[in-house]
């Protein structure tokens, strides 16, 4: 465990209409975000009994799930509030099959053992219970050093078959599209921050609610249209993948 490991995590998500979407205050690029959940609201029958929210961090998504599991928990490897355990090794200090669903969200990246880590997602599932996975492909790095790993929809797929889990549902963070808008948009963010500092007080011009409204308003109007089916151009590029997988019972 690294004492000095900060997970950078979004805020809180805000739940529209049973979707947890990207918060506008925390990010502004809201549409990745927007496609990981209207996935995880298509499968929001997949959530029940006991939860564990795994590398969740500030637990953007608990406003989302916690309508719908019974009982939450949340794991990280860097110390967070509201963690109700600090880690990430394997093993993980659970008992076997104490889980009914894990959520697991842009973290396998940051595991250096991401087999085993897997391995042990499985294992603290209960028969039929199921989880919901995202991990990036063409996304820009990011929390270095603690960035290890990445992975097509195919090795998605196989690692968790290779660990007995049936995959029931594989999707795409968007295409090729949506890839381009997002550097974009990181990259815009980017300047702003960095003119918000070297200007001084003019800095304030700059990064202020006013800039970040004007960015995210067109983001707001078609986060509910952006599709997480995967398709041609998706498997071939996108930002990530996401996958359901349920343990047999």
């Amino acid at each position: 465990m690294d004492s000095g490991r900060i997970r950078h995590r979004q805020g809180a998500a805000r739940v529209i209409k049973g979707v947890p979407y990207s918060n506008r205050d925390s990010t502004l690029a809201l549409l990745p975000g927007a496609v990981v959940g209207r996935w995880l609201a298509s499968n929001a029958d997949s959530v029940r009994g006991d939860l564990l929210d795994l590398g969740a961090g500030n637990q953007p998504f608990r406003p989302w799930y916690s309508a719908l599991a019974d009982r939450c928990f949340a794991a990280d490897a860097a110390p967070a509030p509201g963690l109700d355990v600090v880690s990430f090794a394997a093993p993980l200090p659970f008992l076997g099959e104490s889980f009914d669903t894990v959520l697991c969200t842009s973290v396998l990246e940051h595991v250096d053992n991401a087999e085993a880590a897997v391995g042990e997602m499985v294992r603290i599932l209960r028969p039929g219970g199921r989880l919901l996975i995202t991990v990036p492909f063409l996304y820009p790095t990011h929390e270095p050093p603690y960035d290890f790993w990445r992975t097509t929809h195919w090795g998605l797929r196989s690692v968790l078959e290779r660990h007995g889990l049936e995959v029931t549902d594989v999707a795409a963070q968007g295409g090729p599209i949506l890839l381009v808008a997002h550097y974009l948009i990181n990259g815009l963010a980017q300047a702003i921050s960095i003119l918000g500092r070297r200007l001084g007080p003019l800095g304030a011009l700059i990064d202020n609610p006013l800039v970040r409204n004007v960015i995210a308003l067109p983001q707001e109007a078609i986060r509910s249209r952006v599709s997480f089916r995967p398709t041609s151009l998706s498997r071939a590029a996108s930002l990530g993948y996401m996958a359901v997988g349920q343990k047999p019972a």
